[in-house]
C-alpha cells in the first residue's frame, strides 16, 4: 500500500516568490494544504534573479510560514522557473550514412545526443523537443526500421540564460533546500490547462503575467513555440501612474476599477471625471487611453509570435494569468488582429484536487503551482532536526546531587555543569556557630487584680532582694 506524501512547490515568478503544499494520496488525489506567497521586486525581476541574498530571504520566509502554519519541517522542494530569456530555437542535426541501413534506435540517440551538445552564446539548453525526422523525402516521427543512407533530426531547444539555474540553485542552497527537481513553468502550466485534443489539433496558450507575457504554441500533440515578452500588466499599472503622477497602488487599482482593453468610440465617456489623490480630478477617458495603448502594444507583441501558425491553430487562442482578467481583452485581440478563436481559462473545469482554501477558478492564478503539485512524487517533509545545546559539552553527562558525596577526605566535592572540583582542606572555610548567651532571670511579675495594695510591700522585697543576687 501507498502512503501520503506531502509535496511542496516554490515557483520564481516575474517578480514574486510563491509556494504551496499538498497532500498526495496513496489512490493519486491531491489535496492543498496551504499557499504563502512573498513578493520580490527588489531581487526577481521579469523572473530573473538579480539579488541572491534578498531572494534567499524571501524563499526563506514562504517556506517558514508554510512550516508553522501546517506544522511540519520543509527540507526539499519542487522548483518552477520562468523569465524573459526563456524561449526555443530549432535545430537540426544531419547524418550521412555510408551505405543504406535500417535506421536504428543508436542512430537516433547519436542524433539526440549531437542535438544537446549544441552550444548558444550565453546560454544553455534545459530540455529539448523533437519535431521530425527527414528520411529521405519522408517525415516522419519514428524513423526505426526505415531504410536510408540519410537522416535529418529536426529539434525544438528550450534554451535560457546559464545563470538562471545556477542562481536558481545558489538561492535554494542559502535557504538550506534540496531541489528534487526544476521544472519549466511554462510547459506544465500548458500541460495542465491544455487538453489533448487541443493540443492535437494546434493551439496558443498565452499567459498573461505582472512582468512577463508568455506564448506557448502547440501543432499535432507537440511544442512548436515558445516565447516570453517582457511585457505584462505591471507595465499598464506603471504607466498609469508616471502619467497621472500617482502611487503604484492607487494606480493598480484604477486600472482594475475603470480599465478596459477595449472600448468602442461611441461609448467612450465624454466628461464624467474620476477622484485621485491629492484632491485631483481626472476625466475616465484619459485613463481608458492609457490602458489601451499599452494593452495594444503587449497584443501586437503576441500575434508576432502567433502569427506564423495562425492558420493551423484550429483550437484557436486561450487566455490565461493574473492579467488576463483586463475587461475586454478578448475583443481587443479580435478586433484588432482579426482572430475571432479566442477564450480565457484560469482552472480545468473539474478541478483535479480538493482544498480548504478560498481558491476563485475565474480570478486565481494558482494553475502553474497545482500543475507542479502533480507533478511531484517525493516526500518534501521529515522531522526536524534536533538542535544540540552550545552551552552543554558533546557527550558528557551532567551529573546529579545524590550522586556525589556531601563530603570527601581531605577536600569537598562542588558540583557544577561543567563537572565536580575538589576543594583542599586547608581552603575550607570554618563553620560559625552563633554563641551562646546566658538565659535572664526571670523577673517577678507584678501583682495584679484584688488585693494587689496589700501585696505590693512583699513585691517591693522581693525585687530587691534579687537586685542584690545579680550583683
Amino acid at each position: 500500500m501507498g502512503v501520503e506524501k506531502n509535496i511542496v512547490v516554490l515557483e520564481l515568478g516575474s517578480s514574486s516568490i510563491r509556494a504551496m503544499i499538498g497532500q498526495k494520496k496513496p489512490d493519486g488525489s491531491l489535496q492543498i494544504l496551504g499557499f504563502e506567497k512573498e513578493s520580490a521586486p527588489d531581487s526577481i525581476h521579469k523572473g530573473v534573479v538579480y539579488n541572491i541574498d534578498k531572494t534567499i530571504q524571501a524563499i526563506a520566509a514562504v517556506i517558514k510560514r508554510i512550516e508553522e502554519r501546517q506544522k511540519v519541517f520543509v527540507n526539499k522542494v519542487y522548483v518552477g522557473v520562468t523569465g524573459q530569456s526563456l524561449r526555443t530555437i530549432g535545430n537540426t542535426v544531419k547524418r550521412q550514412l555510408d551505405v543504406k541501413v535500417a535506421i536504428s534506435d543508436e542512430i537516433i540517440d547519436s542524433l539526440r545526443d549531437e542535438n544537446r551538445l549544441q552550444p548558444y552564446p550565453n546560454a544553455e539548453i534545459l530540455d529539448f523537443v523533437t519535431q521530425e525526422y527527414r528520411v529521405g523525402n519522408h517525415l516522419t516521427m519514428d524513423p526505426v526500421g526505415i531504410m536510408a543512407d540519410h537522416i535529418e533530426g529536426c529539434f525544438k531547444n528550450i534554451v535560457a540564460r546559464k545563470v538562471l539555474c545556477d542562481n536558481v540553485r545558489r538561492c535554494l542552497e542559502g535557504a538550506k533546500l534540496e531541489p528534487l527537481d526544476i521544472f519549466i513553468s511554462p510547459l506544465l502550466l500548458a500541460g495542465y490547462l491544455l487538453s489533448d485534443p487541443e493540443k492535437r489539433s494546434g493551439c496558443a496558450l498565452v499567459d498573461f503575467g505582472a512582468e512577463t507575457t508568455t506564448v506557448i504554441i502547440y501543432e499535432k500533440n507537440i511544442l512548436r513555440h515558445l516565447a516570453v515578452i517582457p511585457l505584462g500588466g505591471d507595465n499598464i499599472t506603471t504607466d498609469i501612474a508616471s502619467t497621472l503622477h500617482i502611487e503604484h497602488e492607487e494606480a493598480e487599482n484604477l486600472k482594475r476599477t475603470h480599465g478596459s482593453a477595449y472600448t468602442e468610440e461611441a461609448n467612450m465617456p465624454e466628461a464624467q471625471t474620476i477622484n485621485i489623490s491629492n484632491d485631483r480630478r481626472v476625466e475616465e477617458k484619459r485613463i481608458l487611453n492609457i490602458v489601451e495603448a499599452r494593452q495594444q502594444e503587449i497584443l501586437y507583441n503576441v500575434w508576432e509570435q502567433i502569427k506564423n501558425y495562425s492558420d493551423r491553430l484550429l483550437s484557436g487562442v486561450i487566455f490565461t494569468g493574473g492579467a488576463a482578467n483586463m475587461r475586454q481583452l478578448e475583443t481587443a485581440f479580435v478586433r484588432y488582429h482579426h482572430f475571432d478563436k479566442v477564450k480565457t481559462r484560469m482552472m480545468p473545469a473539474t478541478a483535479e484536487y480538493t482544498t480548504n482554501l478560498r481558491l476563485d477558478p475565474q480570478t486565481n492564478t494558482l494553475a502553474t503551482l497545482v500543475a507542479m503539485l502533480r507533478r511531484g512524487d517525493d516526500e518534501c517533509t521529515s522531522e526536524r532536526p534536533i538542535q544540540p545545546d552550545l552551552f552543554e559539552p558533546a557527550g558528557k553527562e551532567e551529573p546529579t546531587i545524590t550522586g556525589l558525596s556531601a563530603a570527601k577526605e581531605g577536600g569537598v566535592v562542588m558540583q557544577n555543569k561543567a563537572g565536580t572540583e575538589e576543594i583542599p582542606a586547608a581552603e575550607k572555610q570554618p563553620t560559625e556557630t552563633p554563641e551562646e548567651k546566658p538565659e535572664e532571670p526571670k523577673k517577678p511579675s507584678k501583682p495584679k487584680g484584688p488585693g494587689a495594695f496589700s501585696r505590693m510591700g512583699k513585691w517591693f522585697k522581693d525585687l530587691a532582694a534579687d537586685l542584690v543576687e545579680e550583683k
